[in-house]
């Protein structure tokens, strides 16, 4: 419709133009040709129509842009929950990863458990089976190590002992420590608890040697011969550290010196399981 009244505008002003311009060239202008004659209606007609169609594009661009609007807006909030999300998300696995790494050093803490013994003052003949056969009298243990000299080959006198339970650890210690073993008082401790080193048997200065004793005379039969002369503090049998075998000689020690005297005077070259011993003044470097 729109374009049937512009055509209809158009016509008219062309044929009025062609009227003027005939009237210019012959100065002559009829009174009764009309000019331009433009119907009122239809150029209202056409101009409110004109005025539709704007504001018909006004509406549909207003639209447009609203619709724009809307879907930024609906863009925003899509980017901003999914933002949310992903946080929620990162807060939960960090949550969990914590959570499995209280676990992992809840688990650790409890393997930490030490069960490795210290074996000290070991014999050197003594080697692992060996070891294993003193203190499967008690527990079996898991592990065994007897440690030796990279050089010479020989035991360095200690190993290290892996029980299965502190529980095991603690029989072992209450039956092995202290024990003489081959002639060896052994040194029994959890391997990351060492224990100050205390003299292998008390000594005073009251000491006496006892020389010439026999291969099957031991410390606590030692002791028993001389305790009946005096409060015996001490008394060792030394050993020899490769063979275990008796070095036929030890020392005694008292606590007074009269108890001392007392039995150097009745002891020397007293037999004792079958040799006679002989008793003196210990010299020199207390061993």
């Amino acid at each position: 419709m729109a374009a049937t009244a512009a055509a209809a505008v158009g016509s008219s002003f062309s044929s009025s133009i062609h009227t003027l311009k005939y009237c210019i060239r012959s100065k002559h202008c009829p009174s009764d040709v009309p000019l331009l004659r433009i119907s009122s209606t239809r150029m209202l007609a056409s101009t409110s129509l004109s005025s539709r169609i704007e504001q018909l594009s006004l509406n549909a661009i207003s639209s447009k842009w609203r619709l724009l609007r809307i879907s930024a807006a609906v863009a925003q909030e899509e980017v901003a929950v999914t933002a949310e999300l992903d946080a929620a998300t990162l807060v939960e696995d960090h949550q969990e990863d914590k959570g499995g790494e209280e676990v992992l050093l809840d688990e650790e803490a409890e393997s930490v458990v030490n069960t490795k013994l210290y074996f000290g003052n070991l014999p050197y003949s003594v080697d692992s089976a060996q070891l294993a056969g003193i203190i499967q009298d008690f527990r079996s243990p898991e592990l065994i190590e007897v440690l030796y000299d990279r050089d010479s080959g020989r035991s360095r006198g200690f190993a290290f002992v892996t029980m299965s339970s502190i529980e095991d650890c603690n029989l072992v210690i209450q039956n092995l420590d202290g024990k003489e073993y081959m002639g060896r008082t052994l040194r029994v401790n959890f391997s990351d608890k060492p224990k100050p080193k205390d003299p292998l048997y008390p000594e005073t200065e009251h000491k006496l040697f006892v020389g010439n004793l026999s291969w099957s005379v031991t410390s606590e039969s030692l002791t028993q011969a001389f305790q009946e002369y005096g409060n015996v503090v001490g008394a060792r049998v030394l050993y020899d550290g490769e063979t275990g075998r008796s070095r036929g000689y030890g020392f005694v020690c008292y606590s007074t010196k009269a108890e001392m005297e007392t039995a150097l005077e009745s002891l020397n070259g007293v037999e004792l399981e079958g040799r006679a011993m002989r008793v003196s003044l210990a010299q020199g470097k207390r061993s």
